[in-house]
């Protein structure tokens, strides 16, 4: 538990979805988790390849055509967008919008997560949960084991549970991004806050 008090936390608005699996079906689904990943792993080597051949590309073209190397780079961030668009959709239950957006206000770390639901989950639940971060649409597919859940003043009238969860599994790379995520966010909090 010292540990995960290691991780700095963040309040942050994402999408975010989740459901309750049994303990029994928490290492299949562990498991299943990992078998996309190491799909998504050689997906992202053949993107890195490519990545890198454009980018050597753009260095020449960037002296010559500047404005045509900036529309190349925007359009190469948009097919990266589009990729963890259709990660996200790919894990939803298909009523989501194509494009996601925030859903709930949230507090998040690196260990684990808390929000507003609108129903109470028991202590020690497993969770799958599915987040989208911004402004990047960076889709987290993370397992986790519900800590606590109490009345709580809603972010809105539907949303009147409060339930916090310690991530049981992230993959290391998500990890990775949600702690430099938070430490984007907690720098802008920081220069906002100075400019104020």
């Amino acid at each position: 538990m010292e540990e995960k008090r290691r991780f700095y936390r963040i309040d942050d608005s994402v999408s975010l979805s989740y459901k309750t699996i049994s303990e029994a079906d928490l290492e299949e689904a562990i498991g299943a988790s990992k078998v996309d990943l190491g799909r998504r792993q050689k997906l992202l080597s053949s993107l890195a390849e490519l990545d890198g051949r454009i980018n050597a590309l753009l260095l020449d073209i960037d002296d010559q055509l500047p404005e045509v190397a900036t529309v190349l780079k925007l359009l190469n961030r948009k097919i990266h967008i589009v990729g963890q668009m259709s990660d996200s959709t790919e894990a939803g239950d298909g009523s989501q919008d194509i494009v996601p957006r925030p859903t709930h206000k949230i507090s998040l770390s690196a260990s684990g997560v808390s929000f507003h639901a609108p129903a109470s989950v028991r202590v020690h639940d497993c969770l799958e949960l599915s987040l989208t971060l911004f402004p990047e649409y960076y889709f987290v597919k993370a397992f986790g084991r519900v800590v606590s859940c109490r009345d709580a003043l809603p972010s809105s009238a539907e949303f009147n549970k409060l339930v916090a969860v310690d991530f049981v599994y992230l993959d290391a790379d998500d990890q990775d991004y949600i702690m430099s995520h938070v430490l984007k966010k907690q720098s802008q909090l920081l220069r906002d806050s100075r400019s104020d």
